[in-house]
């Protein structure tokens, strides 16, 4: 037969055939394979030796605004009401970039399935990064209400320990950790290549709590 696709038609069906002899005569019998599970040995401790120093793990990009006010302030009347408030209002994109400091050893523990990476909460590097050629500025004033300049000067005072604040909010925190999580596993597998050790496909990174 030279047509090739006479040819693999004529095979499984011999194929086919013999199978159902095979299970006709009771020769061919399925069933399941059993085997156990590999589950990591609890007392297997791998221990990461670090170079120190503070790992950058993620970096949130943020437009940020901000506003500050001044007003005058009398004894017998509402100054600020009678003379209006100067207001300034600055917006800026912002980097906060968040790192983690590196102990002498970090230790992968095993647990079911993963090794378990537990290492130091994140922390804000200080001062927050501000692209100040991008910064916008806008200040509105009453009739007779005080200085423009000094306000706008007063904002950009506060810009810096306002921006601190929000570095730390529990909601900026949450929304970089996953990020910082995988650059810390990739920083622990890349170590193990470089000591010539095959990396690990699960490590999973906890995070210290901030008062531990």
């Amino acid at each position: 037969m030279r047509n090739p696709r006479l040819r693999v038609a004529m095979a499984l069906l011999v194929a086919l055939a013999v199978i159902g002899w095979l299970a006709a005569s009771d020769r061919l019998r399925f069933g399941t394979a059993q085997q156990q599970a590999r589950v990591l040995d609890p007392t297997e401790v791998i221990v990461l030796r670090t170079t120190g120093g503070m790992l950058e793990v993620a970096t949130l990009k943020r437009v940020e605004e901000f506003g500050w006010q001044t007003t005058y302030t009398c004894p017998l009347v509402d100054c600020a009401e009678l003379l209006g408030a100067t207001i300034t209002r600055v917006r800026a994109p912002v980097h906060y970039v968040y790192r983690v400091p590196l102990a002498d050893t970090w230790e992968l523990r095993p647990q079911g399935k993963d090794y378990v990476l537990t290492v130091p909460a994140v922390e804000p590097a200080l001062p927050v990064a501000v692209d100040t050629a991008k910064i916008e500025l806008e200040t509105s004033s009453g009739w007779s209400s005080p200085s423009r300049e000094t306000n706008a000067q007063a904002t950009l005072r506060r810009l810096g320990p306002e921006l601190q604040r929000r570095a730390t909010q529990p909601h900026y925190l949450k929304m970089q950790e996953p990020f910082a999580a995988s650059t810390i596993t990739e920083f622990a597998q890349k170590w193990m290549r470089e000591q010539g050790k095959p990396p690990l496909a699960n490590i999973r990174v906890v995070f210290k709590s901030g008062g531990a």
